[in-house]
């Protein structure tokens, strides 16, 4: 008899898990439920939300301990205003993924139909997140902040599928905040995780008003998804506040029409940049306009592109200590650059800028130059025009390796 109403007793415990379990998964009709704090609801709550294409407003407090992956099957739309997303140390790997899959992402009645991804609001603090095993200068992750994933950003969209089928359409990105740090004066190898937005693969993005503090990697990475970077155009990159970063603002991949508008960078290694990755790899289209960039390395720097624009862009401090580091850190040599073209051919314009050189005790002993040009991947820089720019405190105004 015992026996018989302990296995009643197990046989009721399934029963009940598989009821629960059912009442929480994801279905293609439900609207999405606010799960106001609770962690364990967060990722049902935002599959269900792209399961159906009904807008989910966030609000509360969560702290993350595990990758919250959702896979794209119709519109995600997102309103995370007064949200805030902490990383717990165990965090190891990305803190939101929205991702495209070869199957997950045709469920729902949803095959062949692209989704649009509009995110609004939240504060997002990886700081006590593990670092990716990818992050420039590694050896400069604290030994208790090492993680084992290639990838840990706090917002990560990924626009194509494994077999390199498209599914992400527009992407809008705005009003999010990013600290990476526990303090407004650490480094950007002092903080946590990896990059603040990874996106790749969106036919279209708009990612604007956000804020960034103390980020490992980039604090906005853009790139071209697919075989041979198909994927990726159209990115508008604006009115963003970035500090302390080894990357404000990148794009890679070979992604077209770019713009990168009235952003303000302090404290960047690398401030606004399109970077190559794969050799052959062109960027076609590039707008640089209207930015403010204090204390980097190489503020505005252009990797094999074809018709640049760079004009009305404000470079102040060249030659400024950055990171914490009075020896810059670049690729190409032991000096600072204000503007570089790599690369870069077809018709470029570098006008109305202003670039100025630190003054003090380090003017003297520091190298630095307003604009750069040089070959790279095996192209030479031709095409550029360069004109009506102010340069002060600067060892050259222009320099052509």
């Amino acid at each position: 008899m015992f026996n018989k109403i302990q296995k009643l007793i197990s046989y009721s415990a399934i029963c009940l898990t598989a009821v629960s379990t059912n009442l929480l998964a994801a279905d293609c009709s439900s609207t999405p439920i606010n799960p106001n704090g609770n962690e364990d609801k967060l990722q049902n709550a935002l599959q269900q939300a792209t399961n159906t294409g009904i807008p989910l407003r966030l609000t509360g407090t969560y702290y993350i301990s595990s990758d919250t992956k959702v896979y794209l099957k119709k519109d995600l739309i997102v309103d995370a205003t007064g949200a805030t997303f902490i990383a717990t140390s165990s965090l190891d790997g990305d803190m939101f993924s929205l991702d495209s899959h070869d199957s997950l992402s045709s469920g729902c009645n949803s095959s062949g139909i692209l989704a649009n991804v509009h995110w609004d609001g939240g504060d997002f603090n990886i700081a006590n997140a593990k670092v990716s095993t990818v992050v420039p200068y590694t050896s400069l992750t604290p030994a208790s902040k090492q993680g084992t994933k290639a990838t840990a950003d706090a917002l990560s969209i990924r626009g194509v599928t494994n077999n390199g089928a498209s599914k992400l359409n527009q992407l809008t990105i705005e009003n999010i905040t990013v600290t990476g740090t526990h303090s407004s004066s650490d480094p950007f190898y002092l903080a946590g995780g990896d990059s603040g937005i990874l996106m790749t693969g969106a036919l279209k993005a708009t990612i604007k008003n956000n804020s960034f503090y103390g980020i490992r990697d980039a604090a906005i990475y853009v790139s071209a998804g697919g075989d041979n970077g198909v994927y990726g155009d159209h990115f508008t990159l604006s009115n963003n506040y970035i500090e302390r970063v080894y990357d404000g603002i990148t794009s890679k991949r070979g992604a077209d029409n770019i713009k990168m508008l009235n952003n303000q960078i302090i404290d960047a290694v690398v401030g606004l940049s399109i970077k190559r990755v794969y050799s052959g790899w062109t960027s076609t289209n590039v707008t640089i306009s209207g930015n403010t960039v204090e204390s980097s390395t190489r503020p505005i720097s252009v990797e094999r592109a074809n018709n640049v624009t760079i004009e009305n862009n404000e470079i102040t401090n060249l030659g400024d200590i950055v990171a914490g580091e009075s020896t810059p850190r670049n690729k190409y040599g032991k000096h600072y650059e204000g503007i570089s073209l790599n690369g870069v051919q077809g018709t470029n314009y570098i006008r109305d800028n202003t670039i100025l050189g630190i003054t003090g005790s380090r003017e003297g002993s520091t190298t630095t130059y307003g604009v750069v040009t040089r070959d790279e991947d095996g192209r030479a820089t031709t095409g550029d025009t360069i004109t009506n720019n102010t340069f002060s405190k600067l060892d050259k105004w222009v320099m052509r390796f």
